[in-house]
């Protein structure tokens, strides 16, 4: 079975970059700061090649980016350097986030990331480690696919040619009952439209 890890060596980040267009990039930016201000202390969760970690920066977003991958993290850091931004990179799993508490007013986990956690077990310890590095107030919006008809819930595909890792296929009952579980009271489960296509997303606060 892969790891995100080393699908993510076998892809790169030129490869990763070509399944997103630019004019899909830039929407999903406008979306994001919807949600966020620049005077927030942000996190990009899984940011791999700092897709939205640099341009957010550059636009004077205060916000670090954390990924477990480090072929897609030295790309981050490369290409910040040429644009000459002071973005701290650093690798980790949001499982263990290598932060102390109350670090962060805002978390953005976006691109299916969450959903590469397909044991239910870890995609509890990475919602109380983002719970545990938010302040008071503090919130944490997740994009994962929209919801469809599986057979299982877990399920692995072949992405750019390549053998992915198990995703857990979420929806909006599944949130939910995460929820529940985290103990979190105040969240929000829609569907949007994000970059031109519709994704599920989560939304909540501490």
């Amino acid at each position: 079975m892969k790891t995100s890890k080393q699908f993510y060596k076998d892809l790169g980040a030129e490869g990763l970059a070509e399944r997103k267009k630019a004019i899909h990039t830039k929407k999903e930016l406008v979306y994001l700061k919807r949600f966020l201000n620049k005077k927030q202390r942000t996190l990009d969760l899984a940011c791999g090649y700092g897709r939205f970690t640099i341009p957010l920066a550059k636009q004077g977003y205060n916000i670090e980016g954390l990924d477990l991958s480090p072929n897609l993290l030295r790309k981050a850091k490369k290409d910040a350097k040429k644009q000459r931004l002071n973005i701290r990179f650093r690798e980790g799993n949001m499982t263990h986030l290598p932060y102390k508490e109350t670090t962060f007013d805002a978390i953005i986990c976006m691109w299916s990331a969450f959903s590469e956690l397909h044991k239910k077990s870890d995609q509890i310890k990475a919602l109380k480690e983002m719970l545990r590095v938010l302040d008071k107030n503090g919130f944490a919006i997740l994009e994962m696919p929209k919801p469809k008809r599986v057979k299982r819930k877990v399920a692995t595909a072949m992405i750019s040619g390549i053998g992915g890792m198990p995703m857990y296929y979420h929806d909006k009952t599944t949130l939910r009952s995460l929820m529940k579980k985290v103990k979190v009271l105040k969240y929000n489960v829609f569907i949007d439209n994000f970059g031109g296509r519709d994704r599920l997303f989560l939304q909540f606060w501490k």
